[in-house]
């Protein structure tokens, strides 16, 4: 007999709900008697998954509240939008005044054959005569008029327009023959640059 029994309760077993593990819009089972007899297809749920079984922790299950870190960006008024805003840090515009141009034509050559500035207070001496005042209006077109006039200050091979002082490259990647081996026809050949 109970065998007969356990086959009874297979055979009067229902598929499991579709609501066991997903949000309906009737929980209860009255509301699900209406949602049944009112919807399209009863059988379909929400899609949504149940946060009691699927989310670890819950929203808004922490006991403490959040608070921002005391740092100069969460200062407001020390950290501008427009200090931060990376994607528009548009190259600022350089002026060049008269004077300044002035002092490079007036620039001494280096060994190298290259002008640079003077440094201030040093005093060197260049193949143009300098103008009495440097910011006065017309000793740029004085100088001018000298470097014009005279071949041998026109840049030429051995005579370089000014050149920005920097340091030298302390390193220069070359090829290594040989120092991986690998065979002469391989389709990705490896080379050590040091």
């Amino acid at each position: 007999m109970s065998a007969f029994r356990a086959t009874r309760t297979l055979l009067n077993k229902l598929p499991e709900s579709p609501d066991l593990y997903h949000y309906t819009e009737g929980r209860t089972p009255f509301w699900r008697k209406v949602r049944s007899l009112l919807s399209l297809n009863p059988e379909i749920s929400s899609g949504l998954p149940l946060p009691l079984l699927n989310r670890y922790p819950q929203p808004a299950s922490r006991p403490e509240k959040p608070a921002t870190v005391p740092s100069k960006a969460s200062d407001i008024a020390q950290n501008l939008y427009h200090d931060r805003d990376f994607r528009r840090k548009y190259p600022q515009t350089d002026v060049i005044t008269q004077q300044y141009l002035t002092e490079l034509l007036l620039a001494s050559p280096n060994e190298d054959g290259t002008k640079s500035l003077p440094l201030p207070g040093s005093e060197q001496s260049t193949t143009l005569t300098v103008p009495s005042d440097l910011a006065s209006p017309t000793a740029f077109t004085q100088v001018l008029e000298q470097v014009q006039v005279a071949p041998e200050n026109k840049y030429s091979a051995t005579n370089m327009p000014p050149k920005f002082p920097s340091t030298k490259t302390h390193h220069v990647m070359k090829l290594q023959k040989d120092a991986i081996p690998h065979g002469k026809h391989d389709y990705f050949p490896v080379d050590n640059y040091a």
